[in-house]
């Protein structure tokens, strides 16, 4: 396995509700996780993976719905991918201060403002 992104989404209607989406590479195929509902499903590029994993979260809410089973949707995946996200996260924002870091070396930033 090859941890490929960590992405947040949610659900249309529910923006306040953010989903923890982790893609890697598995064999010949893209996996898309979900990390807070166990959720997964594949695509033969991230594109395809996450429209299929969009299909099966659809599939999974409607489902918990129709039978009122909300407090068993809630089904968190297993430690190790939130460990993979968290590490891809990370990566993000550390590149992300690189590029702020240089940006304020270029300009000769002296002063700094307090929230």
């Amino acid at each position: 396995m090859k941890p490929l992104k960590a992405l947040k989404g949610h659900i249309k209607n529910l923006a306040h509700f953010e989903l923890h989406i982790l893609l890697t590479q598995e064999d010949e195929v893209v996996v898309a996780r979900c990390l807070d509902f166990s959720v997964s499903s594949h695509g033969n590029d991230e594109k395809e993976a996450l429209a299929s994993l969009s299909e099966s979260l659809k599939d999974y809410l409607k489902y918990a719905i129709e039978k009122e089973a909300f407090n068993e949707i809630i089904d968190s995946d297993e430690q190790r991918f939130w460990e993979i996200y968290r590490k891809l996260e990370w990566q993000k924002e550390r590149i992300s201060f690189q590029k702020m870091a240089k940006s304020l070396k270029k300009e000769n930033i002296r002063e700094l403002a307090y929230a």
